[in-house]
């Protein structure tokens, strides 16, 4: 959804309104009362919606066009009239390219509550802070899980410390560093530390990687659908893989993976799989002891821990690959449009004998790693557990993430596809819940392929 908030879209409008009367009405009283209610309108929705850096252009064109009424009195130029219209043409479009978007309502029956993890790992050095001697790996890890009531709750913005984060945001996409800054006003449809849902046999779980210089943060759609049909998510921050962990405390763990044309990279990046994959172990061991009570949280007692899933997008799809081969624990994988060449070339050769799904773009050649469906094709070769290899069409790297929500333009300037959101967002999402319901939870789904029936969808 990118529509504007409706007090930004009344102050407009009545801005419109204003400025119509000081071009034609000579006597100018319906232009001073219009002017006057747009300015009132203007501070409720500062109050009540919240102020965002788009609507600063509208709000210097009030005193503009205040001063212009004072100083031509009589009559409005057409230099002026031209210069305020294309004023209030930018005005109007700037918040709706780049708007306070909304999250998909989940599909889903249940209410999704959510929890914050901060967990240090003493069992492993932290390699990435060569400064530091003793320095423990830590990680942040955000659990969302089927709620039950959320009365007088308020739902959780769609990011924390958005004034730390977006200088890094803005970085990955090559953007001014004021650009994201409005994301701390987006919701989800999540509560805080509600109630987790009863059921009988314990809540299946999914832990889910990030891309590198990703965060958990961008794949919420996916993990409110998820949790709302009953799977409790935990998605993790890969400390210095990813954008920006933040630590409760304040400290930081800023991106450090950037190794293009380091000589050391191929040792590099094995080193950074296999810090991946005993991150995701990491949180697994952390998620038992919640569900054993030796970590207080919603959770406890909630787990069906015989039903465990890892998904990736990226390098997160080779982390989820590399764990679900390492970790019996791990009962499926799921991967959004993977980067394989990570995958340790053993797991290649071996396949998983977990049923595992992949969706993707339809081709990886003009990237720097053409040959990442070859490594894809030799895994699922080797793979002896149903497979599925899906190919979406129109759709490039970033529609596998919360990214195409963030502007109605953000194809010309990201990596993204042709397809709307609301379209892709469903079908993949849809895909991935209906997958797991057969795969991991052993649901009679009449034919997962009768799921595939779609004109983008392409089997490989």
């Amino acid at each position: 959804k990118n529509k504007m908030r409706p007090l930004e879209t009344l102050s407009l409008f009545l801005l419109f309104i204003s400025l119509l009367f000081l071009f034609f009405d000579r006597e100018r009283t319906y232009f001073l009362m219009l002017l006057l209610l747009t300015i009132v309108i203007s501070i409720l929705q500062y109050f009540i919606e919240g102020l965002r850096w788009q609507l600063y252009i509208f709000i210097y064109f009030l005193p503009a066009i205040y001063i212009c009424h004072i100083k031509q009195k009589n009559h409005i130029n057409s230099i002026i009239k031209t210069f305020f219209s294309f004023w209030f043409l930018l005005a109007l479009v700037v918040p709706y390219v780049i708007p306070v978007f909304s999250l998909p309502s989940p599909q889903g029956k249940d209410s999704v509550g959510t929890e914050t993890f901060h967990w240090v790992d003493s069992s492993r050095l932290e390699w990435f802070t060569e400064e530091k001697s003793n320095d423990y790996r830590e990680v942040m890890a955000q659990i969302w899980y089927p709620g039950t009531s959320h009365q007088n709750k308020k739902v959780e913005p769609y990011m924390d410390f958005i004034k730390l984060r977006s200088k890094t945001i803005a970085a990955a996409g090559n953007l001014p560093s004021f650009f994201p800054s409005h994301l701390n006003l987006v919701k989800t449809n999540s509560y805080l530390e509600i109630p987790c849902k009863n059921k009988k046999g314990g809540l299946p779980t999914i832990i889910f990687s990030h891309g590198i210089t990703g965060s958990r943060h961008l794949h919420q759609a996916l993990f409110e659908h998820l949790s709302s049909q009953g799977y409790v998510v935990v998605a993790l921050d890969h400390s210095y893989d990813c954008n920006l962990t933040i630590f409760p405390d304040g400290r930081i763990a800023d991106y450090r993976s950037e190794i293009t044309g380091h000589p050391d990279s191929i040792k590099i990046r094995n080193q950074q799989i296999n810090t991946r994959t005993k991150d995701i172990i990491f949180v697994l061991n952390q998620i038992t002891k919640i569900h054993h009570g030796d970590l207080k949280s919603k959770l406890n007692g909630k787990l069906n821990l015989e039903k465990i899933a890892v998904g990736g997008h990226s390098y997160g799809g080779a982390t989820a690959i590399h764990s679900a081969k390492t970790d019996e624990r791990i009962k499926t994988c799921f991967i959004l449009d993977g980067w394989i060449n990570p995958v340790p070339k053993t797991t290649i050769k071996r396949g998983l004998q977990k049923p595992i799904l992949s969706m993707g773009r339809p081709s990886w050649e003009d990237s720097d790693y053409p040959d990442n469906y070859n490594l894809l094709n030799q895994l699922f070769l080797n793979s002896s557990a149903p497979n599925y290899n899906i190919v979406i069409k129109n759709t490039l790297h970033l529609d596998y993430t919360d990214i195409p929500l963030y502007s109605p333009i953000i194809k010309y300037v990201m990596d993204v596809g042709d397809l709307p959101p609301s379209t892709s967002h469903k079908l993949i999402n849809n895909l991935i819940f209906t997958f797991l319901e057969s795969h991991l939870l052993d649901k009679s789904i009449e034919d997962y392929n009768t799921h595939l029936n779609n004109k983008l969808v392409t089997r490989m």
